[in-house]
């Protein structure tokens, strides 16, 4: 592929959900395809996350986050994949038409055929949480900053002894991995929620390990003194707290990463922050798709990675003329105790072997049923003892109501 022509198409985000999408491209003989990313190597955030448990549902096996991505770029090895890192896209217009700036591309617009965003997601930092206190030249992190730093082997201030995560998803347990393999100590974990949002059994593993949980929990004020952290204070059920700490990490809370789509083609979800799309991965934008974490917040690496090859499949067969380009118009209609689903809109009909319509709800709900109708007439159900926040729930891929016609609805009765 020569840097000044225009190839059949391009992906935004060389992430799981990237690579994954270019390896199913190439695999039904697209000849061109350019993948361009910001950092400089390809991978993502896996790139810097050394414990097991990535890419399970997309690879079948517990990689690394490194080890992942080796497996990822393998999988493309010989293709017609060109890569371009510290490249980023600047805006997207109809066509599709992509400006694009790069070392090697120079300042472009590029023409594709097709375009597949899989920007991902950064974390919210203590601006966004609109957290007050002192400011520090040090010790305040998000959770990928940290790992960024520890895999990249960037020494750490010498009076960075000790951090308080704040959060309590998985990724939380990720960073406390993190932080005691600089060397740190885990003062606490910290969030607002009534319950740890991962799994209860590493709220014990902590407290095991002597790291305090605290749920029910906000960060009032960050105190520092002559530039460093020195305490947080907390409401916690009990009261005011202070906290000492010489760091803060903060994790998830998840924004999309779509600084360059606004003001272009594309539709964000208000719920999500992201593209919106149907079950054939296509945005509201003809010949624009997306995947993976730019679409829902945080989701697995392996799920980003399924998403990714359904929407290069997709794209695949969009460039053949087997599906059409344009977005289907019938949109998901929600109950109010759900908080989104990914995709927003039903069009069955365009997918061979889709991703599964998953959703989260904005409370823990138990003994309800979920179910998906078209009008009166009850297309599915099924039933848990219970639906918990932050934890995906996924329709089964076999629900068919394409020959319904009407608006589907989803929501939780008792």
């Amino acid at each position: 592929m020569q840097p000044d022509v225009d190839p059949q198409v391009l992906i935004v985000g060389a992430g799981p959900a990237g690579l994954a999408a270019a390896r199913a491209l190439a695999e039904r003989g697209v000849s061109d395809i350019l993948v361009i990313d910001r950092d400089d190597a390809p991978g993502g955030l896996p790139r810097f996350c050394h414990h097991p448990g990535f890419g399970l549902e997309y690879a079948r096996w517990p990689y690394s986050g490194p080890g992942f991505v080796k497996r990822l770029l393998r999988d493309i090895d010989g293709a017609n994949v060109r890569i371009e890192c510290q490249t980023t896209l600047l805006a997207l217009k109809e066509g599709p038409v992509a400006k694009i700036v790069g070392p090697r591309l120079g300042l472009r617009h590029v023409r594709p055929r097709a375009i597949i965003l899989a920007t991902g997601i950064r974390e919210s930092n203590r601006g966004n949480l609109a957290i007050p206190g002192g400011r520090a030249e040090t010790g305040i992190f998000t959770s990928g900053q940290l790992q960024q730093l520890v895999a990249r082997k960037v020494a750490l201030p010498d009076r960075l002894k000790s951090v308080a995560v704040i959060g309590t998803e998985h990724v939380a347990f990720s960073t406390i991995w993190t932080a005691r393999k600089a060397g740190l100590r885990i003062r606490a974990i910290i969030g607002d929620e009534g319950r740890i949002m991962s799994f209860a059994p590493l709220a014990t593993l902590a407290s095991a390990c002597g790291i305090q949980v605290m749920t029910s929990t906000f960060v009032r004020e960050i105190e520092t003194q002559q530039g460093a952290t020195t305490a947080i204070i907390l409401q916690t059920p009990q009261g005011m707290q202070r906290l000492a700490t010489d760091g803060l990490v903060f994790t998830g809370n998840w924004i999309p990463e779509t600084a360059a789509l606004g003001g272009g083609p594309v539709m964000l979800d208000p719920a999500t922050g992201g593209p919106e799309i149907d079950q054939a991965m296509r945005t509201s934008a003809l010949g624009i798709f997306a995947a993976g974490n730019v679409l829902h917040g945080v989701e697995s690496s392996g799920w980003c990675a399924n998403e990714g090859r359904h929407a290069g499949l997709m794209a695949a067969r969009f460039l053949r003329g087997e599906i059409a380009g344009n977005q289907s118009d019938r949109r998901l209609d929600l109950s109010a105790d759900i908080d989104f689903a990914v995709p927003q809109r039903w069009d069955g009909n365009a997918v061979a072997a889709g991703i599964p319509v998953n959703l989260r709800v904005n409370k823990d709900l138990r003994d309800r049923k979920l179910t998906l109708s078209v009008g009166p007439q009850l297309i599915w159900s099924g039933s848990r003892r219970s639906f918990m926040r932050k934890r995906r729930i996924a329709l089964p891929r076999s629900v068919s109501a394409d020959q319904i016609p009407g608006r589907l609805r989803i929501e939780f009765i008792e």
